[in-house]
């Protein structure tokens, strides 16, 4: 570590302040406090010594409960998230993580990591850190789910110089992650790494359909031949089952339309007027994919994008929508060279000719809460590490089936910059949005998912069901 980390240790011992966030950036907080059984004493190191490199006595441990030494006398904790974690079910990211964890331990033997265990559910993990954040409990550095970062910001310590240590450059992400990763603007705080993202597509095959439709008509019309030209094909389905993806899967063509979702005060931007009218434009999509017959009133029993692939494994579908993880995924189970032969991907589909195509675009983000200089760098640097740096962002991304959140990642990595789908991809992921983090959005999407629902049944048509939601998540 550089020596200026050696004096602020030094500093901390001697003063002891460790403090963090309690929702303000007053002394009155201690999330991610060192505490004197898991911080170096200030005279084990000298002013030319490096404290992260003593070798402590006993085995490096790299497990889901310790990586590291036990007896290694800097402590960072760690909140995964478990799915990118030792945790995972993949055996090929843990063997990835586990690898990349050895190596770090092994430049930095003297520092333990302390990872912190969660469930499946992101909703549930992220109110909890939430919780911790307040009582001044909150890990040094955690997993922090794209879409909600913007509500931890204001406990969130700079990354700025620990990119700068890694040649990092905000320029190369995408542009919808700036205003959440550095919320000031160019110049202000880094207070976040974006490490892995998705994008939503129209998947068609590409052995029945030499061009894709570009709008919501042409995209019906085609579905109609298709069903037309092939007996008992059905021409497209998507996720409408009550969750998340049958909102953010479909986001792209409200957002095409050039409205917002929520006004500045997150007041409803579609209550009245032209977004009123794009809304309606909006759930009238799910009415017309089925009122047409091009799509089953069973894909409500669609709830997550996986409860597709059963029908995808046959060839009775033309087209589907999902996230750009349905490539990973249904090469696995079909084959890659039966996915590759079969299906070809586009943008969705725009409500008028001429409009930019846009997407619902997600991921993850490591966060340091660490008020400590000295641990808030070493945190930093451990999930740069892992998973975002120059050797590790491509081939964590290719494993885990992510991605990358860099354009030079894309670039340089043979398994993105071959691959046309993920060419195609990048370029999603330039007109891209993300969803509102405010809780007024939370509110908004589950009344558009019964809404969704509604519709695909047939209980409500387009127009009642815009009128239920504007009664239920407005004000």
């Amino acid at each position: 570590m550089k020596k200026t980390f050696l004096y602020v240790l030094a500093a901390v011992m001697v003063f002891t302040l460790l403090l963090s966030g309690c929702g303000s950036k007053d002394n009155s907080s201690n999330a991610g406090q060192a505490n004197e059984s898991n911080a170096p004493a200030a005279e084990n190191s000298t002013g030319t010594e490096d404290i992260t490199k003593k070798v402590p006595e006993g085995q490096m441990m790299i497990t889901p409960m310790l990586i590291g030494y036990q007896n290694a006398e800097i402590e960072i904790t760690w909140q995964p998230n478990p799915s990118q974690s030792l945790e995972a079910t993949s055996p090929a990211r843990v063997d990835y993580l586990t690898k990349k964890m050895k190596a770090w331990i092994e430049e930095h033997p003297n520092v333990k990591i302390k990872p912190i265990s969660t469930s499946s559910n992101s909703g549930d993990n992220m109110a909890k850190l939430q919780l911790k954040l307040n009582e001044g409990s909150a890990p040094d550095v955690a997993a922090v789910d794209s879409f909600m970062m913007p509500t931890f910001a204001e406990y969130a310590q700079p990354l700025n110089d620990a990119f700068a240590a890694k040649g990092i450059s905000m320029d190369d992400y995408f542009p919808f992650m700036h205003s959440t990763m550095q919320p000031d603007g160019p110049g202000g705080d880094i207070l976040s790494d974006w490490y892995t993202t998705d994008v939503r597509a129209l998947y068609y095959r590409k052995d029945l359909i030499d061009t894709p439709p570009k709008t919501v008509d042409e995209l019906i019309s085609t579905a109609k031949q298709l069903q037309e030209n092939n007996k008992g094909m059905t021409g497209l389905i998507y996720v409408a089952g009550r969750n998340e993806g049958a909102v953010n899967n479909h986001l792209g063509i409200y957002w095409s339309q050039g409205f917002p979702l929520l006004n500045e005060d997150n007041s409803l931007a579609f209550a009245d007027g032209d977004a009123n009218k794009a809304m309606l434009n909006f759930l009238s999509f799910f009415e017309n994919t089925v009122g047409e017959g091009i799509s089953p009133q069973r894909i409500v029993e669609f709830d997550k994008e996986s409860s597709m692939f059963g029908d995808l494994t046959t060839d009775k579908f033309g087209m589907f929508i999902a996230s750009s993880s349905a490539v990973p995924q249904l090469r696995e189970i079909i084959g890659a060279d039966a996915f590759d032969a079969k299906w070809g991907i586009a943008e969705l589909p725009v409500v008028n000719a001429g409009d930019t195509s846009s997407s619902s675009a997600g991921g993850w983000t490591n966060v340091v809460f660490a008020k400590d200089k000295f641990k808030a760098d070493l945190a930093a640097d451990f999930v740069l590490s892992l998973y975002s740096d120059d050797s590790a962002a491509g081939e964590w991304c290719e494993i885990g089936g992510f991605l990358p959140t860099r354009k030079s990642v894309f670039d340089t990595t043979p398994a993105f910059a071959e691959d046309e789908y993920y060419k195609s991809f990048a370029a999603y992921l330039d007109q891209a949005q993300s969803r509102p983090p405010v809780p007024e959005y939370t509110t908004l999407s589950s009344e558009l998912q019964i809404a969704i629902g509604n519709i695909v049944t047939g209980s409500k048509t387009a127009e009642q069901a815009l009128q239920e939601v504007i009664k239920k998540a407005g004000k």
